[in-house]
């Protein structure tokens, strides 16, 4: 608003009425910003000295003069000292209201007076105001809850709610990544569709040559199908895996991995690929640079996607279910050596007060640490897949509580 249109205004007041006075003209562009500052609070929007209101909230009359000095700032006397007291006639409408009395233009008070363009409460609460208007209503910040998810540091994350099969939370879960002893619940699965629980395994003469974590059974030792089984989910026995996948009647590892990507192929595990039994890579000889072989690996994968189906169907078995659930076993040979081998598990979720139902951790270098686990509480099942993390235990330990919270 310019001067000449407040002004102009000031004219219109005088015609209104004959007892109404004029405003006192505005000066200088400062008074002019005073004046507009004041207009949205309880402030009299009139310009007095130096275009300030006197103390004590009073304001200053009005005074009349004639049209004729309209456009001409210098013919406007300096304002006198009368003053009025201040009337409040309660909250109404935000719009200027103007009497024809010798009370100045104000604002009414409403119950959350207006602030003033370029205010300093405006510009404090700017930067909140935009990201209010910047997020979509589903981003409100609620007490315990994070749209988007727990603060956890990991190549891919999965959880989902089993009693509804809703997936309520997914990071990077469709990438086939490193699963490493994960894949034991594959294994185990297609022993016990596969295999007699109660047969007898002879242990290969070069046991000791897979790679660790190994339980440590020796070559020549006879154990049951069942206790292997026990050794590869409970301790995670790489050796296990190699001796029940050797033993398989129908032709051996090889058609015993041929099983394990079969299975993992109807389950819907599409981007699913074993190649050793145990989740330990497997050694691929490129050639030759003189004495030296040269050498890659190549590792079981699957994405954390898929690692959920798997581990449902893993757990519906019940005895795979039981046993991941242990924190020790004593495995026995069934030969006159009468070996015990005394299981513990690594897993730290099982000696949490967490209602962990079943669980299977990995690790190797190109896995780094992974975990999946199932949650099993009195209203809701879940199913958590955590695959190269910092610390798997406590990732898993957050979401499932992230996911209480969200639920």
């Amino acid at each position: 608003m310019d001067l000449r249109k407040l002004w102009i205004i000031a004219s219109l007041i005088l015609i209104a009425g004959a007892s109404v006075s004029a405003l006192e003209p505005v000066r200088s562009r400062n008074v002019l910003q005073g004046l507009i500052g004041r207009v949205g609070t309880d402030e009299p929007a009139v310009a007095g000295p130096a275009g300030q209101s006197p103390p004590g909230k009073r304001a200053l009359p009005v005074r009349a003069v004639p049209i004729s000095a309209i456009g001409n700032p210098r013919a406007f006397p300096a304002p006198g000292p009368t003053s009025h007291e201040r009337r409040d006639s309660g909250p109404t409408p935000a719009a200027a209201v103007v009497r024809s009395s010798p009370l100045p233009i104000r604002v009414a008070k409403t119950t959350e007076p207006r602030q003033p363009l370029g205010s300093p409460r405006l510009q404090s609460l700017a930067p909140s105001l935009e990201k209010l208007i910047a997020a979509p209503p589903s981003a409100s910040p609620v007490a315990g809850r994070s749209p988007q998810g727990p603060q956890v540091i990991a190549k891919a994350l999965f959880c989902l709610d089993c009693t509804t099969n809703e997936v309520i939370l997914a990071r990077n879960d469709s990438a086939p990544l490193p699963i490493a002893s994960i894949t034991k619940l594959l294994t185990a699965m297609t022993v016990v569709d596969h295999m007699n629980l109660d047969d007898v395994v002879r242990v290969p003469d070069d046991i000791r040559t897979v790679p660790r974590h190994r339980v440590g059974i020796q070559p020549g030792d006879r154990l049951t199908v069942r206790d292997l089984l026990h050794g590869m989910l409970i301790e995670s026995g790489n050796d296990c895996a190699e001796a029940l996948a050797r033993a398989y009647p129908k032709g051996g590892r090889t058609a015993f991995l041929r099983l394990m990507n079969r299975k993992a192929e109807l389950m819907g595990a599409k981007n699913a690929r074993v190649f050793t039994p145990s989740g330990l890579d497997m050694n691929i000889v490129l050639g030759r640079k003189g004495d030296r072989a040269l050498q890659s690996r190549k590792p079981n994968v699957a994405s954390a996607a898929d690692v959920a189906i798997i581990a449902r169907r893993a757990f519906t078995y019940p005895l795979i279910r039981e046993i991941s659930g242990m924190k020790t076993y004593i495995m026995r040979s069934v030969d006159n050596k009468g070996r015990n081998y005394v299981l513990r598990t690594n897993d730290k979720l099982l000696h949490s007060n967490l209602p962990v139902a079943g669980a299977k951790t990995g690790y190797t270098d190109l896995a780094g640490k992974c975990i999946v686990a199932l949650f099993k509480d009195k209203t809701k099942d879940f199913m958590i897949v955590v695959l190269n993390a910092r610390n798997h235990f406590k990732a898993a330990a957050r979401i499932y509580q992230w996911a209480c919270r969200m639920l």
